[in-house]
């Protein structure tokens, strides 16, 4: 397996870690009355593990690359983790497409928001109980696609946050000698 495919693959590893995580605690959660404050608890805990345990992952994969630049002087191209933080969106993509080709099933608007637990306590706000997911609003359906870009972007912050550092101290040391 290529470098770019082992990022993928932990990726996808902690994408599914994040997940369960955030089952489990918006099923915690959903023990504790249907209070405002306590949905908002649930929204920022689900979002911050998502996003820190992504970050997380892309942070020892720039700590690789790292590595391996030190020893070829080659950067690892852009287009690499913009490919990694793609592919970490489409499983939620995937799902709000079956869900909009599925408009009129309870079923999947119901299971939709499970699939995407990080985003949980969002998409039930959203849809404010209102089903199938043709009756929900249409600027509310748009908003719906939006939440994946979070992934993507804790991949890429994550990353990028300790690789150009690392890779520009790297370059100033090699630079003074």
């Amino acid at each position: 397996m290529n470098h770019t495919g082992k990022h993928m693959l932990h990726g996808l590893l902690w994408l599914l870690g994040s997940e369960i995580l955030c089952l489990i605690l918006a099923f915690s959660l959903a023990i504790l009355p249907d209070h405002p404050a306590v949905r908002i608890i649930g929204l920022i805990f689900g979002i911050t593990a998502h996003v820190l345990m992504l970050g997380s992952c892309a942070q020892r994969a720039a700590a690789e690359d790292v590595v391996m630049y030190r020893a070829s002087k080659v950067r690892t191209r852009i287009s690499k983790i913009l490919l990694i933080a793609v592919i970490l969106m489409l499983p939620s993509c995937i799902t709000y497409l079956v869900l909009s080709a599925n408009a009129d099933s309870v079923l999947i608007l119901n299971l939709f928001p499970l699939l995407n637990a990080p985003f949980i306590r969002i998409y039930q706000f959203l849809t404010g109980g209102r089903e199938p997911f043709s009756a929900v609003p249409s600027a509310v359906r748009v908003f719906m696609a939006l939440p994946p870009l979070i992934t993507g972007a804790a991949y890429a912050v994550g990353y990028y946050s300790r690789y150009l550092p690392a890779v520009a101290a790297l370059d100033a040391r090699s630079n003074r000698t």
